[in-house]
């Protein structure tokens, strides 16, 4: 019964979004403490690092949906942040200190049906009272930032579209995205990656990701403008979006947790609430490559230019940083759902190691 019980919330974990749905963090169960740690085995090399943002706000949405469960079957979880004498690989560990084999396990909970929606949404408007709850919801120093004009939506579709150019010619981003597309069923049975027909994808579109997936091809194509053109698409979602969430929270670790857990949090009520939720990182990783003086040395001065242009149009604070944008909608069809791995592959049960007293 423990180990089921470990393997449950292992499961509410597992059901965090992550980048390109790489999954990274893996879990330990040693009752009653759940010790969440990057999946150096499995991802390191494939996709963001441990320290990254992207990872760490997936770490923060993983904390999210045990906090969220715990609270809803009245169990006191106490969270520890980096723990002191704990291996380098862990982010945190969370102590259920009132922990029993009564706890209630709902696979009905609303943290299992949050998901992505990459297709296109109904021209209505989101009702204000949503709009006051997502606003008012918060994480630490992490806040929520709602764009509904259309000159703000506008201007903000003109910086996605302009990271995008950047990140189309950049070969490391690049040849990430293209390790994390899967195509056939097999690899789609796989459980982790981007399933393309979770994309929006005109007739031919997974053909042409895959003939772009190598960077060989896509140097070629970008001679001619492809990035461009590609960029362009990516951005052309956003002018059509009833709005725009952005989270924004602290240049730091702690900053990204926080904000980790914020976009979880309000990407779980808006879809309870019918709304849909298509995320964009691709202007906060620009922003994250520049200070980290990684972007190609000819693309600096674009990537700078979004940089100061999101920041002004954020009105970012000093210290402060774009997390995460959420384009948001009333969805005009279901989308196809993003597998996950195999439970084993993510969960260690170290129940049976507890020793009698």
């Amino acid at each position: 019964m423990l180990k089921d019980l470990g393997s449950f919330f292992a499961r509410c974990c597992q059901a965090a979004p992550s980048a390109d749905n790489s999954q990274p963090c893996h879990v330990d169960w040693y009752p009653p403490k759940l010790v969440l740690r990057y999946d150096t085995e499995r991802v390191r090399g494939l996709t963001f690092p441990a320290e990254s943002q992207a990872t760490l706000l997936s770490v923060g949405s993983t904390i999210e949906n045990i906090i969220q469960y715990c609270d809803y079957a009245e169990v006191n979880a106490e969270v520890a942040i980096y723990p002191e004498g704990a291996p380098a690989d862990v982010f945190a560990e969370i102590n259920l200190n009132n922990l029993d084999l009564s706890v209630s396990v709902d696979q009905q909970f609303p943290l299992f049906s949050r998901h992505t929606n990459r297709f296109a949404y109904k021209k209505v408007v989101i009702p204000q009272a949503i709009i006051s709850d997502v606003v008012g919801l918060e994480s630490g120093g992490a806040r929520v930032r709602v764009l509904q004009d259309v000159a703000s939506i506008n201007a903000i579709a003109e910086q996605i579209q302009a990271a995008s150019e950047v990140r189309f010619q950049t070969q490391e981003v690049h040849e990430w995205l293209g390790r994390s597309l899967r195509f056939t069923p097999e690899q789609v049975d796989s459980g982790d990656g981007l399933d393309v027909a979770t994309l929006d994808l005109p007739p031919g579109g997974g053909l042409f990701l895959r003939f772009i997936s190598r960077w060989s091809r896509m140097r070629k194509l970008n001679q001619i403008g492809a990035y461009k053109i590609l960029a362009a698409i990516d951005a052309a979602p956003i002018k059509k979006a009833p709005a725009v969430i952005a989270i924004t929270g602290s240049d730091t670790a702690i900053g990204a947790l926080e904000a980790g857990r914020l976009l979880c949090r309000v990407w779980i009520y808006l879809n309870a609430q019918g709304i849909a939720c298509h995320p964009y990182y691709v202007i906060s990783d620009q922003m994250e490559r520049f200070k980290l003086g990684t972007v190609p040395e000819e693309l600096v001065p674009q990537a700078e230019r979004v940089r100061k242009d999101c920041r002004q149009l954020l009105e970012l604070k000093e210290g402060e940083t774009l997390m995460m944008l959420l384009r948001v909608g009333y969805p005009t069809r279901e989308a196809p759902r993003s597998k996950r791995l195999p439970i084993s592959q993510v969960f260690t049960d170290l129940s049976t190691s507890i020793k009698a007293e």
